[in-house]
């Protein structure tokens, strides 16, 4: 088993390495791609966003869903595949429709070309939907069960594929960017085509050496019995119970009887029942909320920067520091897993974030800020064109230098210092999520990516409702509530967790608080399957 983790862990780094490298590189290079189809418009670019953030939304439990049910092999070859073939189809589309621009915007007063965006938009979802399953079965499942339950190592592995993550982030833009500037638009999509040919071949089989390594990956186990699940590699069934059924296969010839409309909305209902009844609940809310933030180095808040003066060059710039600190937060996760354990790892991130946060919030009333709600009425909501072209105070005066720039420092200092934190938190969260029980960590992952694209959704509503600078400080208040939100539900989970939310290891003649509340609460619940309570000697101590 030594060996194995010898050789398994740079496996799993560099086909992490290959996925990200082509999605940076297709996630930067298909916005381009929609804002070059539809020149001065960002009507395709927005609507690819928000089509694949309701996908995302209603389709992730059943992705989820899907990877319980089906033997991890099955699951992974068939995402893997299913993903790589819908963004080759995809860029190949994307290369046809740039060299027949000119006749499709002929074709039909323009419908060839809004016919040929559709289609681009279509596969391109399907191929992010292919991705979530991907990322569920192998950097959720897979990586949870090659660290056989050992906290730290589970860590160290998240920690070293967010670190790639970040660092293709940053490099994969730059190089697809570089091809799209001074080659064309074609080339870049054949490059992106051509590279996911040949990842998948080297992802494949990478996969299938860490499949035929560890042994442990073929066998699930009952959320019920906890009895082993044999795992069939071919036949119609996907599990099978070592000895005898288990409740959800007899819910399978159950749900058989009913249509297929009801069955997969039955399903659907199910994995959000077992995610809001599940106690890491609290935890995936909490990260949820951290979605539902323009505090962060996206396309908006970059705009708003970009228009109270300060240059792209400097935003580059910021941006890679952002990413820098980041990274940063990345790498020490494991270390602090190890002194601090998980949850209470999280809530250090979480409150971190929030100390940080609160600079941007103070931005709104520094000297400089472009916050004037006066300026805002009720029929400018309603009808935002009008306020643009009405309103003394457009975006149009903000594009110019302001009078200071200590609003605009200060919110993206806050940013930048609260990028530690985010990640440090996020990491804490995903965790929690890989360490629930193998048979239902698809769900759970699933539903929490649907909450997180929910959350992401509201976001930019809130931006449409309020896109003005001006407004700009109602949307850093509201953001700087949702995160405030966050850290209040991870809290609740570390609590039940814990016991307290002390923010060191207080003992208590020899026993830290979170044994004594563990000890309390086995007392107070005893396991139904078991004649007798087995009772340690606890000393006499206050309640935590």
């Amino acid at each position: 088993m030594a060996s194995c983790f010898q050789d398994v862990p740079w496996k799993i780094y560099l086909s992490r390495m290959i996925s990200a490298w082509g999605d940076r590189m297709w996630m930067f290079a298909v916005g381009l791609f929609m804002i070059e189809l539809s020149p001065g418009s960002l009507k395709w670019p927005a609507i690819y966003g928000l089509t694949q953030s309701l996908a995302v939304v209603f389709t992730g439990s059943v992705i989820g869903r899907w990877v319980d049910r089906s033997p991890r092999w099955k699951a992974a070859r068939v995402s893997l595949s299913v993903q790589n073939l819908l963004v080759v189809t995809c860029s190949v589309c994307v290369g046809v429709t740039f060299y027949f621009k000119e006749t499709l915007v002929a074709e039909v007063d323009g419908w060839g070309l809004t016919a040929a965006c559709s289609v681009i938009v279509i596969l391109g979802t399907l191929a992010h939907l292919a991705s979530v399953g991907t990322s569920i079965v192998v950097y959720k499942d897979w990586i949870a069960i090659i660290a056989e339950g050992d906290s730290q190592t589970l860590a160290r592995m998240n920690s070293t594929c967010r670190s790639i993550d970040l660092a293709t982030n940053m490099i994969a833009p730059i190089a697809v960017g570089q091809v799209m500037y001074f080659l064309s638009h074609i080339v870049a999509a054949v490059t992106i085509a051509s590279w996911n040919v040949l990842s998948f071949f080297i992802e494949y089989f990478l996969w299938w050496r860490i499949y035929k390594e560890f042994p442990n990956l073929a066998v699930k186990t009952s959320t019920s019995e906890k009895q082993p699940l044999q795992v069939l590699e071919s036949g119609e069934k996907d599990l099978e119970p070592a000895d005898q059924p288990t409740a959800d296969e007899a819910t399978v010839k159950i749900d058989s009887e009913k249509g297929f409309f009801a069955k997969r909305f039955g399903g659907f209902l199910k994995s959000w029942k077992i995610y809001f009844s599940h106690e890491v609940r609290n935890a995936g809310i909490g990260l949820a909320c951290l979605y539902m933030t323009v505090l962060g180095f996206d396309s908006i808040t970059m705009g708003y920067a970009y228009s109270q003066g300060v240059p792209e060059s400097i935003l580059g710039i910021l941006l890679a520091v952002g990413a820098a600190v980041g990274l940063l937060g990345s790498v020490v996760f494991p270390f602090l897993v190890r002194c601090m354990g998980v949850e209470r790892t999280g809530l250090y991130g979480f409150s971190l974030e929030v100390a940080c946060l609160t600079l941007c919030v103070a931005s709104v009333w520094a000297p400089g800020t472009p916050f004037d709600l006066a300026s805002v009425s009720v029929s400018s909501i309603a009808d935002p064109f009008a306020f643009n072209n009405s309103s003394t105070n457009s975006t149009e005066s903000y594009e110019n230098s302001p009078e200071s720039y200590t609003s605009v420092i200060l919110l993206l200092t806050g940013i930048i210092l609260a990028r530690f934190g985010l990640w440090v938190a996020d990491l804490s969260v995903n965790q929690l999520l890989q360490e629930v029980d193998d048979q239902i960590r698809g769900t759970i992952n699933g539903v929490q990516s649907s909450m997180n694209m929910i959350f992401d959704t509201v976001k930019f509503l809130l931006v449409i409702a309020c896109p003005w600078p001006q407004t700009f400080g109602i949307l850093v208040c509201i953001s700087f509530s949702a995160v405030f939100s966050g850290w209040g539900f991870f809290a609740s989970y570390s609590f039940m967790k814990r016991g307290h939310l002390l923010p060191f290891h207080k003992v208590v003649n020899n026993i830290p608080p979170e044994e004594i509340h563990q000890i309390k609460m086995e007392v107070k619940n005893p396991k139904k399957d078991e004649d007798q309570v087995v009772r340690r000697n606890i000393p006499s101590t206050p309640d935590m």
